[in-house]
């Protein structure tokens, strides 16, 4: 038997075997679209303990049919055919004597592929969480002015451009300080781009307030790559806040979930740095109306009770005044008092000197009086004087020796 012969003969079992075509679950490892419209894959199945490949088939579909499965799955998932996905398809089994085994893809379900990334993103949100980070960034304090900004995107992306014109052009005039750390944001280096991004920013934390990843515009066939535990981790235990503004509406991705703050669009980002700064500036208006409002309120109350204190020192002035008349009274009455008081007290005091003089014993002698003395003591009581004893008796004009009988 040729090898020929052999290969038409396993055709035709395989035929007979599987006459109808047939859905069969499988993972893409391959995928090019060639010149002519023709789409080659390699489908594979790994085991699901250990990750080993189990099958491997050459598969392919045909330019007539690709553009319209690729679009449906497309449309559907919102991303397209491509490598690592999961996929059910519907498949004619083959076998060409040169070409050897294949399969022809007739149709694919997008639904299974749907619930697969569904599953995995489930799986890597489910896993954040019982390693405790899901929630870690989210848990960082959000900065009061968030004005220093490092920014992930793809340099001249459109959502890059309109988030910096959003927040340079805001009405509030208020300044924001915007640094672009550029990454892949679709296809398959994305989870790489934006880490290294990450670490890049990291190096040089103190200097921003918060990350924003944003990623605006165009398709949204590589937003798998937002549901990615790697990038998701990394995020997750940033030291600042992560804003992500990745530009899907359909539904939160992996980053979304573990960010600190996750909006839809690139300029919604903006509106919310711009919202919290203009929350801010509103406080710091409140509170400087408030105290212009208190300052003018003590003003018053200060006004008043100055007022009060002038009018009681115009009071205290009157009172004063009228108490210095009385002073002015009460001294020239003092005074005068004084003065017929000294005059008094003068008086007896020349009284009284004449009285003394008068008492002197010159004087009393010139008025015919005289003194006994005996022994040199003035004789005070006649008893005191012996009988025979020599006495001396002084007068105004001399003294005379005397005796006592």
């Amino acid at each position: 038997m040729t090898l020929y012969e052999l290969n038409h003969q396993v055709a035709r079992a395989l035929t007979r075997s599987f006459p109808s075509p047939i859905w069969v679950q499988a993972e893409i490892s391959e995928l090019r679209q060639a010149a002519n419209g023709h789409c080659y894959m390699e489908l594979i199945e790994k085991a699901e303990n250990t990750g080993q490949l189990v099958a491997k088939a050459r598969a392919m579909i045909w330019a007539n049919k690709w553009y319209a499965l690729s679009n449906l799955f497309e449309q559907t998932t919102g991303q397209r055919l491509s490598n690592g996905l999961k996929v059910l398809v519907e498949v004619q089994v083959q076998m060409h004597e040169a070409f050897g085994y294949s399969l022809v893809i007739h149709n694919i379900d997008p639904s299974f592929t749907l619930g697969e990334m569904e599953r995995r993103k489930r799986e890597i949100i489910q896993r954040l969480t019982e390693e405790g980070m899901i929630d870690m960034n989210r848990s960082l304090p959000f900065p009061t002015l968030p004005q220093r900004i490092a920014v992930i995107s793809a340099e001249g992306a459109a959502g890059y451009g309109d988030f910096c014109h959003q927040l340079t052009n805001n009405e509030w005039g208020m300044h924001f300080y915007i640094k672009l750390f550029p990454a892949a944001m679709q296809g398959d280096q994305t989870e790489a781009s934006v880490i290294h991004a990450l670490d890049r920013i990291a190096q040089y934390q103190e200097l921003f307030d918060v990350v924003v990843i944003i990623r605006g515009g165009g398709s949204v066939s590589d937003l798998s790559a937002f549901d990615s535990y790697a990038l998701g981790a990394n995020i997750a235990n940033f030291p600042l806040p992560v804003i992500t503004g990745i530009g899907h509406e359909r539904d939160h991705s992996v980053c979304d979930v573990v960010a600190h703050t996750s909006v839809k669009t690139p300029t919604a980002a903006a509106a919310l740095l711009i919202d919290t700064l203009c929350e801010q500036m509103s406080k710091l208006l409140d509170l400087e109306q408030r105290l212009i409002n208190a300052n003018e309120s003590r003003m018053e109350r200060e006004k008043m009770r100055l007022e009060r204190l002038t009018n009681g020192v115009r009071n205290t002035h009157i009172i004063l005044q009228q108490q210095i008349g009385r002073l002015d009274i009460m001294l020239e009455r003092i005074s005068m008092n004084a003065r017929q008081r000294v005059a008094s007290e003068q008086q007896r005091l020349s009284y009284m000197e004449r009285t003394v003089q008068m008492a002197q014993p010159d004087n009393i002698l010139k008025r015919g009086f005289s003194i006994a003395r005996y022994n040199g003591h003035a004789i005070k009581n006649a008893k005191d004087v012996p009988i025979g004893a020599e006495i001396e008796i002084e007068t105004s004009k001399g003294k005379i020796a005397a005796k006592k009988i």
